[in-house]
């Protein structure tokens, strides 16, 4: 009996040494996909009053690996707080061993050029907002750049 286990225990040792050793020899990287983006214009009035503005929707299909990104081409709002906002929606759970993860990303620029960015990470069906305040102390334009990536994780050797 102690013949068996001793057997068995060594068995066990080389194969957690083959696991270890094909483990460290790869690296994993995630590797974008796909990606699209789509933007447009704020113009920030001096006399115009602010409030909450919806810039558009992005989306991610794990099964087809296609990302989606529609926007509005311009919004006017006044030079007080604003919020932009923009709903993202992942589409496909992964498969079973599947490293996929969709990335939604906004960011608005106001006129001096300063970025207000808010990113999500989804690796499910699953839905939401993005949502960016911004408050230029000056009128004029601005943009903004809604994105939609879908990274797999993917390994590389490590030779």
């Amino acid at each position: 009996m102690n013949r068996k286990f001793v057997c068995i225990a060594v068995l066990i040792m080389v194969g957690l040494v083959g696991v270890l050793a094909y483990v460290t020899a790869y690296a994993w990287e995630d590797v974008a996909v796909n990606t699209t983006s789509s933007g447009g214009r704020i113009i920030f009035l001096d006399n115009t009053s602010h409030g909450t503005f919806f810039l558009g929707a992005a989306s991610a299909d794990f099964e087809k690996n296609t990302a989606f990104s529609n926007s509005v081409p311009l919004i006017e709002t006044g030079m007080g707080g604003s919020t932009f906002t923009a709903s993202w929606k992942n589409n496909q759970n992964n498969e079973l061993g599947s490293g996929k993860t969709a990335v939604f990303t906004m960011t608005v620029w106001d006129p001096a050029g300063v970025p207000h960015s808010t990113t999500r990470e989804s690796g499910k069906i699953y839905s939401g907002t993005l949502s960016v305040s911004c408050s230029p102390l000056e009128p004029g334009d601005g943009r903004f750049l809604l994105t939609s990536t879908i990274y797999e994780k993917r390994p590389v050797r490590n030779d």
